[in-house]
């Protein structure tokens, strides 16, 4: 069950998920379809059952700054939701996906009848809170080499593998990474060269795993 890998439902049984699910509407959206709109008022948060979502703000310019993918069993917009702010961002599907809606006043219905619920929350908002932490320090702290090297460290540890495919278009990277994919290319190109990485196409494989660590923190990865 996708909801069981979320941190938020983690201390959840099969029959406390099971009694959430009842009381939530599930929700497909074909790919390039608006989820949330900044603006919008978060009166609920989404569990990504099936599919993929991008998290992204566009500038006044036009240029779109990806801020977060998110894949089966991962959610967003909790903290809006919580906050009772409007949402800071927008979502879309990029690819065709299936979201769990939960409303504002089903989760407190939930947490009062499932009071652990709310030590999942915690956890879970706890987490999102590191990764918009790392996403300052990425895009504000290190050119796109170490930020192209963090980006394969984390992917890395979550395909347990040191050779993935890429799981986006290159363009969608470099807007993750807060570049261009001209300047995301180079990037590509100099850890190759270093003998850090290998790319084939939309295959990368980690050649030296505590060299691309070292970059990612922003010390010479070329070891």
């Amino acid at each position: 069950m996708a909801m069981k890998k979320s941190p938020l439902f983690s201390a959840l049984d099969e029959a406390q998920l099971e009694q959430l699910l009842r009381v939530c509407v599930d929700r497909h959206f074909a790919v390039g379809r608006n989820i949330i709109s900044p603006g919008q008022k978060a009166d609920a948060f989404f569990v990504i059952l099936a599919g993929k979502v991008k998290i992204f703000q566009v500038s006044p310019s036009g240029d779109e700054q990806i801020l977060h993918l998110y894949g089966a069993g991962e959610s967003f917009a909790e903290a809006a939701m919580w906050a009772g702010i409007p949402y800071p961002a927008q979502a879309q599907a990029i690819g065709d996906s299936t979201l769990l809606i939960v409303t504002h006043s089903t989760l407190l219905n939930t947490i009062e009848a499932n009071p652990e619920l709310a030590i999942g929350m915690l956890v879970g908002l706890s987490s999102k809170l590191r990764e918009f932490n790392q996403l300052i320090e990425r895009l504000s702290l290190r050119d796109v080499p170490a930020r192209l090297a963090g980006w394969l460290v984390q992917e890395s540890r979550r395909t347990g593998s040191s050779s993935f495919h890429l799981p986006q278009t290159k363009r969608q990277l470099a807007s993750q990474l807060g570049t261009v994919a001209e300047t995301l290319s180079r990037a590509f190109a100099k850890l190759k060269t270093q003998g850090l990485i290998d790319v084939k196409g939309s295959n990368i494989t980690i050649l030296n795993a505590s060299a691309v660590e070292s970059l990612s923190h922003g010390r010479p990865g070329n070891q």
